[in-house]
């Protein structure tokens, strides 16, 4: 593949390109003007640093396409006229992900939602979403390996190429975890454009990239055993007894769960619907186990003095209340809605992490509030406890940036690694110890450099680095 280097010096999108776009999609699916904003933006604003960066970035035009045919034509036009594009699912990510720096297009592809088959593996379109997906799978048999708290409405797509993990983690995983992900198929951005499905291993480069390597068109990913989840809640005044239990629970292979998630007092002050059940001013940890192991779970906990204040199934099919609605980021947005002021981080905090949990309270008090969620699989935050880590999103008590490096950069120094929330690059926000096989996938599918220009910043070329916005 031949790479294009050209530089671009202007993204304007004329009329004469939108008339264009309507002749390929129709009217409808060629939205302009303020209308654009929805399309254009995510739930960037957890992070003040980069509400301030972000806020006035939006797309020219945004492309509502609904197949792989209509997607091809579109983006075959946009590549002639050097036009930059990034692609939406549900929109809610948290880093900026799909807003575009250099204005252009905004491809939304929750239209290209068809489920193909559920049988073991789910194979479905990107814009296929994870509620979708859950309900069709447990059907079967089968649930989602792990999913964000925003399954509601996020796409599988965008979940593969934004996320990492979630509910269901502890017990698979994260999305790069073993073989979690069979296959993805990402289409090139080119004269015309071409499909290259990726298998088993070698489709790990093309996750969490942000969409700057090709687009995602279909995926294969591995389902779990379904189990009939029970959503627990328990509480107590002391923040060590509770961690200690609730991390007992979480070790053993006996009980199997779905989720493990803890927050120091007080964080589930800010659960506004949840205060019926949970007393004030505790520590709180929420389950979801196995119902025929949630009583063991409940006597485990009253022998332990813990006291346990709200059961409820998950449901086949799914049926709220559900408690994943206030955990991983959810857990974020329930704290901003009560306090503005508040924004996070995204720690694993090591093996060391009860060592670690004090020297961050001696040093900064109620200004980290520390939120666990416990994973299966990620070495990198690997705990004594074989299989189990201790990772989380800690609140923050916002004052300046400068403040949050600093908390940041004492984190680093403690052994506590951060992935850090507060960038749109591709690589400030995780963990990628190999950028080369994703370089090289760039290579391949955008030889303009036109995918979400600028998300991947250690990428060689940037064509729109001198454009005027």
């Amino acid at each position: 593949m031949t790479i294009d280097s050209t530089p671009i010096t202007s993204t304007s999108v004329t009329t004469e390109n939108l008339e264009a776009l309507q002749a390929i999609l129709g009217e409808d699916q060629v939205i302009t003007g303020k209308k654009t904003e929805k399309y254009s933006k995510d739930f960037y604003w957890y992070s003040p640093v980069l509400k301030e960066m972000l806020e006035d970035k939006r797309a020219e035009v945004a492309l509502l396409v609904k197949s792989k045919e209509q997607l091809k034509e579109a983006v075959a036009y946009l590549y002639e006229h050097n036009i930059p594009l990034v692609v939406r699912g549900g929109g809610s990510g948290n880093y900026g992900q799909l807003i575009p720096l250099y204005g252009g297009a905004v491809i939304d592809i929750s239209g290209m939602n068809t489920i193909f088959s559920v049988d073991g593996v789910v194979h479905a379109e990107v814009g296929a979403t994870i509620r979708k997906i859950e309900i069709a799978a447990r059907e079967k048999g089968y649930e989602m390996p792990c999913m964000p708290s925003t399954w509601i409405i996020s796409t599988i797509g965008g979940f593969l190429c934004g996320g990492s993990g979630g509910i269901g983690s502890i017990r698979n995983g994260g999305i790069a975890y073993k073989d979690n992900v069979k296959s993805v198929t990402i289409m090139t951005m080119e004269a015309e454009p071409k499909f290259i499905k990726l298998e088993e291993r070698d489709a790990i480069k093309a996750l969490h990239t942000y969409g700057t390597t090709g687009i995602m068109v279909e995926v294969e990913m591995r389902l779990a055993q379904a189990f009939p989840w029970e959503q627990l809640i328990f509480v107590h005044d002391d923040w060590q007894e509770l961690l200690d239990w609730s991390y007992e629970v979480a070790c053993d292979d006996s009980i199997p769960k779905r989720l493990v998630s803890v927050f120091e007092n007080p964080i589930s002050n800010f659960f506004k619907p949840l205060r019926k059940h949970i007393p004030a001013d505790k520590h709180t940890t929420f389950f979801m186990v196995d119902e025929a192991c949630a009583e063991k779970v409940i006597a485990s906990a009253k022998a332990a003095g813990i006291e346990h204040v709200f059961s409820k199934p998950f449901g086949s099919p799914p049926k709220p209340p559900f408690i994943t609605d206030y955990t991983w980021n959810h857990t974020t947005l329930w704290a901003i809605k009560a306090d503005p002021s508040i924004t996070y981080l995204q720690c694993g905090f090591g093996e060391d992490f009860n060592g670690n949990f004090k020297k961050l309270k001696d040093k900064y008090g109620d200004e980290v509030l520390i939120h666990i969620e416990m994973t299966l699989g990620n070495s990198k935050f690997r705990t004594e406890k074989p299989g189990v880590s201790i990772g989380g999103i800690p609140l923050i008590r916002y004052t300046t940036e400068e403040r949050l490096n600093e908390i940041i950069a004492f984190c680093e120094s403690i052994g506590v690694a951060v992935a850090n929330p507060h960038t749109y690059t591709m690589e400030g926000g995780g963990a990628h110890p190999d950028l080369s096989e994703k370089q090289a996938l760039k290579d391949l599918a955008d030889p303009k450099g036109l995918m979400n220009p600028g998300k991947m910043a250690s990428y060689k070329h940037n064509p729109l680095a001198t454009a005027e916005v």
